[in-house]
């Protein structure tokens, strides 16, 4: 393979991998389509809905059964990377991001965040190339895999441009164009993700296509867009799309201990599993076994921050005692892998969901001087959590007092989920601040990752990040 997102061969092997893939997402009663030998198998996909949207399956299947930017080592790495949570093997490639300081030869930082990234963006690029060309195929079921397409890999690139920072920029499979593509400046990238963003917002329709909510709809893209102009700090353009998808009327807060359960009502976008046994890898990743302590535990720093009778910590928090030490860890997902009999997942990977479309909002009425709106959105958590009411607890309350508030909310309702604590100490410029009292030798390069060695053998258009 001489480049993990431009190899020749995948062009020959895609179309016919997704076909043959086993797909558990039962939202869909996919069809098996014959395609004949002397076919040409990426031609005979996109002839028929049927097949076509088998093809875009293959995205989410690939998605689903790899550790990747959307759940798994999200998660489970950036936590340890942060200030939430320690890692208590001896897993050399687990110690370098706990410890802070990732090597360029560290295995999951390529296999898992770089390679799975291009390989599921190339299955992308070919789908949106094949669903352009076709002209059999109704505008309507091209207009929904399309804009399914277009959110997806708008997602891996914000993941990406805030791990590594430039990343190359691949939009197409043409092996000529990509193969010593350097990397592309993040405004550039931000650039692109925008105009997928929209474009896939404007193609998607507003009911999920089936029953599950494991594919996007308009509120996904949505979700995504508020996520992305809070990033920006385009405070009313992301108001406005948070407002969008709570006006909807199709999410509501859930019991603490129903929120990540699949289809839950409070979940806009989730991953549906596909490997057999598993519910989620957070959960088989963080529930340790019966004889074993935790390999991810809460760090006193995360502990501390709860507040006193907050219902997230009895619901979501659990503790192990294992060779006379008490180690607390993530409890969100309660299902650990069952390889022996294999039962239906009831919990998915969530990847958004209505508490953080409220937060979000909570965030951009403070600085749009909304300050009632904002303690509404925010006391919406709190209720949950069985905490004292801002409006009620604090009712002169300041706008600095209140964004304080709203970013310990944050902190505590997304605690080890999805990486949002990092990227929040990054787009509040608080991460050096913050993980230099935690990290011995941090420096602020270290905000972002170092670009894998083995991709700049491969390909010596791509720098290295400073500090590496």
């Amino acid at each position: 393979m001489r480049n993990t997102f431009i190899n020749r061969q995948i062009s020959k092997q895609f179309l016919l991998v997704v076909t043959i893939c086993c797909f558990s997402l039962s939202c869909n009663n996919i069809l098996d389509v014959d395609i004949p030998a002397n076919k040409a198998v990426g031609d005979e996909l996109f002839k028929n809905k049927e097949s076509a949207e088998t093809a875009v399956l293959g995205i989410y299947s690939a998605i689903a059964g790899t550790s990747n930017v959307f759940a798994g080592v999200i998660t489970s790495y950036t936590a340890i990377y942060a200030d939430e949570a320690f890692f208590t093997g001896q897993a050399i490639s687990a110690q370098e991001f706990y410890n802070g300081a990732i090597s360029t030869t560290n295995t999951i930082l390529e296999t898992n965040f770089w390679n799975n990234s291009y390989k599921i963006v190339y299955q992308i690029n070919a789908c949106l190339e094949k669903l352009n060309k076709s002209t059999v195929l109704s505008n309507a079921i091209k207009n929904q895999l399309s804009g399914e397409c277009m959110f997806l890999r708008a997602f891996i690139y914000f993941q990406m441009i805030q791990l590594f920072g430039a990343v190359p920029l691949i939009t197409v499979t043409d092996y000529r164009v990509n193969e010593n593509m350097p990397r592309t400046e993040p405004g550039a990238i931000r650039k692109s993700i925008l105009t997928d963003l929209l474009s896939a917002k404007d193609l998607l329709s507003d009911a999920y296509p089936g029953t599950e909510r494991a594919r996007a709809n308009k509120s996904t893209a949505s979700a995504l867009l508020a996520r992305y102009y809070l990033h920006q700090q385009q405070w009313q353009d992301a108001e406005k799309e948070a407002s969008s998808i709570i006006n909807t009327g199709h999410y509501r807060l859930t019991a603490l201990d129903d929120v990540f359960l699949a289809n839950s009502d409070e979940a806009i976008f989730q991953i549906q599993p596909v490997l057999a046994g598993y519910n989620t890898m957070e959960g088989n990743n963080f529930i340790p076994t019966e004889a074993g302590r935790p390999s991810y535990a809460l760090t006193t720093y995360l502990r501390d921050a709860f507040e006193v009778n907050d219902k997230r910590w009895n619901s979501w928090v659990k503790g192990k005692v294992s060779d006379g030490i008490t180690y607390y860890y993530p409890f969100k997902y309660k299902r650990k892998a069952d390889f022996t009999s294999n039962p239906k997942p009831v919990e998915y990977n969530m990847i958004f969901r209505l508490a953080e479309i409220l937060l979000i909002r909570a965030e951009c009425r403070v600085h749009l001087n909304f300050l009632p709106g904002a303690i509404a959105d925010l006391d919406a958590i709190r209720q949950r959590a069985g905490l004292p009411l801002i409006q009620t607890a604090y009712p002169n309350i300041s706008a600095a007092e209140l964004s304080e508030k709203i970013a310990q909310e944050r902190r505590i309702e997304f605690f080890i989920e999805g990486g949002h604590r990092w990227l929040d100490l990054k787009r509040t410029g608080k991460a050096s601040e913050t993980l230099k009292q935690v990290k011995s030798d941090w420096k602020v390069t270290k905000e972002l990752w170092p670009i894998p060695q083995a991709q700049r053998v491969l390909n010596p258009a791509l720098t290295q990040n400073d500090g590496y």
